[in-house]
């Protein structure tokens, strides 16, 4: 049975499979032709044992009586030897979707609230149209961030036309305006996870970047979508501001079975530059923290680092250990777009400046940008580009030379090294 597959396409010699938990898998064409042939059986197919296992570890199968065996995850590295203007896969992975400007809170690190606060608001049929466009190209995941994307009223619409076209759907809220009968809705439409923004478990903390009663409001969102069998998964910014506070939140997401956290590295956004450098993290107190995270013995939550955290995990990891965790370092280009409140396409939010437009969502052809871009060409190059010591680091294929967006809002240089990173060679902690 296959109860959670999306979809399954073509890609070069074999197929790729995506399925609503948010994974997605390469097969062989021979592969592909066993798991079509079984895949929908009641019984566990005896003769294909480690494939199907894998499988259903992975969760594209499952079988009357069968419990998988618990095996490690293999992540693609295509992206780690990939040099070349040309996208590593032949459509984004994800496109994130700002699907209004609107927003309840005041976020002092937000890089949407100011650029985009006249912007018209598309129609649902506007919104739809872009949809389908990332849909016929092969997009995997579509998420609507916004804004506060919970103030549309055809959010649930909306989420319900990403699922009927055939990509999983992923929401990013300060959960501020969700409510039991919201979360009902979404979940018809296909939300099978949710990303709620919380940077501490404190208010002191969290309410200090965000907004008075953001904590609160936040806590009481993860709850019903708990409720609701969703899955809440955590966006925390990570600062000056709640570091210190990370293994202690950490310890209560274990406690309240929150399963997934994901930790970003604070970018400018509205912040004046001086203080966006004195909230941002100091490397070696982010790596300790990073080492702190890695070695911890509980499971729960997943974290995950964002693509500007890699280069602090460097300094954590011994080159063996690399090659055993999925490290893709900077996507643009590769696996991300970013969909502005008024159909703007960029690379990522962190790079959502007029000289970084790579065209309109509605107006253009996504299919025709994605492959010819001269923005997203030039950021693909970005491992022979860069300058200073990110040029000759021995790791720059694991973290692609840091966060452009870092870069840019500290150096005004696209190119530059970021010089926050302080791994040179293979000076390791041991």
């Amino acid at each position: 049975m296959i109860p959670n597959l999306i979809k399954a396409e073509k890609e070069g010699k074999g197929y790729v499979l995506f399925n609503r938990r948010g994974t997605v898998l390469e097969l062989t064409k021979n592969e592909y032709a066993v798991f079509r042939k079984y895949a929908k059986s009641k019984a566990f197919p005896k003769k294909h044992r480690d494939f199907f296992n894998r499988l259903c570890c992975y969760e594209f199968t499952e079988f009357e009586n069968y419990k998988p065996k618990k095996q490690a995850i293999e992540y693609t590295q295509k992206l780690l030897t990939h040099d070349s203007e040309e996208p590593a896969f032949r459509s984004p992975v994800v496109a994130h979707l700002g699907i209004t400007s609107m927003c309840n809170m005041h976020c002092k690190y937000c890089s949407i609230r100011q650029p985009y606060s006249g912007a018209k608001e598309l129609s649902t049929g506007e919104w739809k149209t872009i949809i389908k466009k990332l849909g016929k190209l092969g997009a995997f995941q579509i998420g609507f961030t916004g804004g506060e994307p919970t103030l549309r009223k055809d959010l649930a619409e909306l989420a319900e036309y990403v699922t009927k076209c055939r990509c999983a759907f992923n929401l990013t809220t300060n959960g501020w305006s969700l409510d039991n009968s919201l979360v009902r809705k979404l979940k018809a439409a296909g939300m099978r996870q949710c990303q709620v923004s919380l940077d501490s478990n404190k208010p002191e903390i969290n309410d200090m970047l965000r907004q008075a009663g953001s904590c609160r409001r936040a806590i009481k969102a993860i709850k019903m979508l708990k409720k609701e069998g969703i899955a809440a998964g955590i966006d925390c910014v990570l600062s000056k501001n709640n570091i210190r506070h990370i293994p202690e939140f950490i310890k209560w997401l274990e406690k309240e079975k929150v399963p997934f956290l994901t930790i970003i590295k604070i970018k400018q956004g509205d912040l004046p530059l001086e203080t966006f450098k004195e909230l941002l993290p100091g490397y070696y107190e982010y790596s300790d923290l990073i080492e702190t995270l890695c070695r911890r013995k509980n499971e729960s939550p997943c974290i995950t680092l964002d693509c500007g955290s890699v280069s602090n995990l460097q300094q954590v990891l011994r080159e063996d250990e690399l090659e055993k965790i999925p490290i893709a370092g900077c996507p643009v280009g590769h696996t991300l777009l970013s969909v502005a409140p008024n159909a703007d396409i960029y690379p990522c939010v962190a790079l959502s400046t007029q000289e970084f437009k790579v065209g309109n969502a509605l107006k253009d052809d996504i299919s025709a940008l994605w492959k010819s871009s001269p923005v997203l060409k030039e950021l693909r190059l970005l491992k022979s580009k860069v300058s200073g010591q990110c040029k000759t680091c021995s790791r720059k294929d694991h973290c692609r030379c840091g966060c452009r967006g870092i870069a840019k809002s500290l150096y005004n240089n696209l190119w530059e090294s970021d010089n926050t990173c302080m791994f040179e060679n293979k000076e390791v902690k041991p």
